[in-house]
């Protein structure tokens, strides 16, 4: 199998088969780039801790509850939530391919 079609089998293959764990990865890269970015912006690790915990939980999660069920807080979290999922399998495609060959 060629180098190109391994990779997309593998990307293909996590977004199905491993989306929890390509989530998860993809929210993980994420919240590390807010907390970079709010680092930079307040000098304090206290506060980009914050930053990172706050854009985790109100960005990446589906809670709470009665945000989720109106319309535009189930499109915002959707949006969010394949976002997450679409950077873990460009980045887990990337590794498996730069690892594999």
């Amino acid at each position: 199998m060629g180098r190109n079609t391994a990779t997309i089998n593998y990307g293909i293959g996590s977004a199905f088969g491993n989306s929890f764990n390509m989530y998860l990865f993809g929210s993980g890269i994420l919240t590390l780039a807010n907390f970079v970015s709010g680092l930079a912006a307040t000098q304090s690790v206290n506060a980009a801790i914050n930053v990172a915990i706050y854009y985790y939980i109100s960005k990446l999660t589906p809670f709470p509850l009665n945000e989720f069920l109106t319309a535009s807080g189930f499109t915002e979290v959707v949006v969010n939530v394949l976002m997450a999922l679409v950077l873990g399998v460009l980045v887990a495609s990337y590794r498996y391919r730069k690892n594999r060959y």
